[in-house]
């Protein structure tokens, strides 16, 4: 009691201490490098994104994303997809990372990993606020499809969902069913890929890409990946309505049936001037007269001949008519108005003028 360790003691219980230190140090690597491992091994693969949710206000916000992550052992590939409406194109990004525990940082970006499953990633960010963003699984070796949609109409058919578009040409479509909105029947349209995979981008406010699933000459299925994964069918619709009668000279209100009242003349235009509106159609132009003035534009049917679309006015509200109804002696359309409310539309009733082919 009371003596004092040698100093060949202490440097044995030194030197034990030591090893039992290092030990422990490369105990505590080994499990950071193997949580890291299992981190990237979890990460690796092919990720889209589903949705993220906002945390700026009151309450959470809902909103879609149109990006993709492809992680492997040494990086990231990261790709958005097309957006036209806010001036954003198809890109691709490939960056190293790095695991730093619960943290991915890559592209000069750190996300904190919330939470992997299987089949779900979501990270979260706080830039400006904070916000989560979650991932699903793509399958990493999808048939390539081919994929003939242009110049052809379809029934799109979802949970809660239904729609007719047509494909009018390698960047536009035209809504032929009665989800559209209400000035404009257009929006572009574009297919993205990736490797194997093929995605159908729709320039649409909150609109997610769909993942073609597969394809047949008249049928393709398609994913839609969102808070849960939706099936989607786009069906090609066959029907044509009959139109061959269009070709000739119409007029409006009719000259045959005083029923319509006639439209009030512009300022300083004649009293006893005629105020009715004209159609001269033709194989490629269309006439259009009234109050002594003309415009000329070429027009187009739609693949099912149920609309009339001018291709100099499209991604204009007058860009569009639908065909009510077409006979031999009544023309039909309706259009949205002039010097109107954007959102009221109009009926417009032609009669065949006799004698005109």
């Amino acid at each position: 009691c009371g003596q004092s360790s040698s100093p060949a003691r202490t440097i044995f219980y030194t030197g034990r201490y030591l090893l039992f230190m290092k030990r422990t140090f490369y105990i505590l690597f080994s499990l950071l490098v193997l949580i890291s491992c299992e981190s990237r091994n979890e990460l690796e693969g092919l990720w889209i994104g589903a949705y993220q949710i906002h945390y700026s206000g009151d309450e959470p916000v809902l909103s879609s994303m149109r990006l993709l992550l492809d992680i492997s052992k040494d990086e990231i590939v990261y790709k958005t997809f097309d957006y036209p409406m806010f001036d954003e194109n198809d890109s691709m990004i490939i960056s190293k990372y790095s695991i730093d525990e619960n943290k991915l940082i890559f592209d000069n970006d750190t996300f904190l990993i919330k939470g992997i499953t299987n089949d779900s990633l979501v990270l979260s960010i706080n830039s400006h606020y904070k916000r989560d963003v979650i991932f699903k699984r793509l399958p990493e070796n999808n048939e390539k499809q081919r994929i003939d949609i242009i110049n052809n109409a379809y029934s799109l058919i979802g949970s809660n969902y239904a729609d007719s578009i047509d494909f009018i040409n390698d960047s536009l479509i035209l809504h032929i069913g009665n989800v559209f909105n209400t000035n404009y029947r257009s929006s572009k349209w574009a297919i993205n890929s990736y490797e194997s995979l093929d995605f159908l981008v729709f320039d649409q406010l909150e609109s997610p890409p769909f993942l073609i699933d597969n394809s047949s000459d008249n049928e393709i299925s398609l994913k839609l990946y969102f808070t849960t994964i939706k099936d989607f069918k786009m069906t090609k619709i066959e029907n044509v309505k009959d139109t061959s009668g269009i070709i000739g000279n119409w007029v409006w209100p009719f000259l045959y049936r005083q029923d319509f009242p006639l439209p009030p003349p512009p300022p300083f235009y004649p009293e006893d001037g005629d105020t009715r509106l004209y159609l001269r159609i033709t194989l490629d132009t269309l006439e259009i007269e009234q109050f002594d003035k003309i415009d000329s534009k070429k027009w187009l049917l739609n693949s099912t001949n149920e609309f009339i679309y001018f291709p100099d006015d499209l991604r204009t509200k007058y860009g569009v008519w639908k065909i009510l109804s077409l006979n031999e002696y009544e023309f039909v359309i309706e259009r949205n108005k002039k010097y109107h409310n954007s959102e009221d539309k109009e009926i417009v009733k032609f009669e065949k003028i006799k004698n005109s082919r």
